[in-house]
C-alpha cells in the first residue's frame, strides 16, 4: 500500500520521466525530484535522499512544501537542515 513518508512504495508513474507520484488524501500530487535536473535539490536526491515536491493537483501549482527523507518541510526548512554547512554556524565545534 502506497504511503506518502516512504517513496519506495509510491507505484504511480508521471509522464515519460517516468518519475515516481503519489496523490494523497487531500488529492495533493507529490512527485518526486528529477535526479537529471541541475538544482540543489536534485542532488540531494543524488546524495540518496529522497525528494518530493507538493503540488495543488496534477497539473497544479505548487504548494510551497517537499518532502525529504519522510519529512514534510518547507524549503526554507529543508535548506537548513539539509544543505546548509553546519561547519560556518558560530556555535559548530571546530
Amino acid at each position: 500500500m502506497p504511503n506518502l513518508k516512504d517513496m519506495n512504495t509510491w507505484t504511480d508513474r508521471f509522464g515519460h520521466s517516468s518519475l515516481r507520484s503519489y496523490t494523497d488524501e487531500a488529492g495533493h500530487f507529490w512527485l518526486e525530484q528529477n535526479l537529471a535536473k541541475d538544482s540543489k535539490w536534485a542532488k540531494l536526491a543524488r546524495e540518496g535522499h529522497y525528494v518530493a515536491w507538493e503540488f495543488e493537483q496534477p497539473g497544479g501549482g505548487y504548494t510551497g512544501r517537499l518532502l525529504v527523507d519522510g519529512e514534510i518541510l518547507t524549503p526554507k526548512e529543508a535548506t537548513r537542515r539539509f544543505l546548509q554547512d553546519h561547519s560556518a554556524e558560530p556555535n559548530a565545534e571546530k
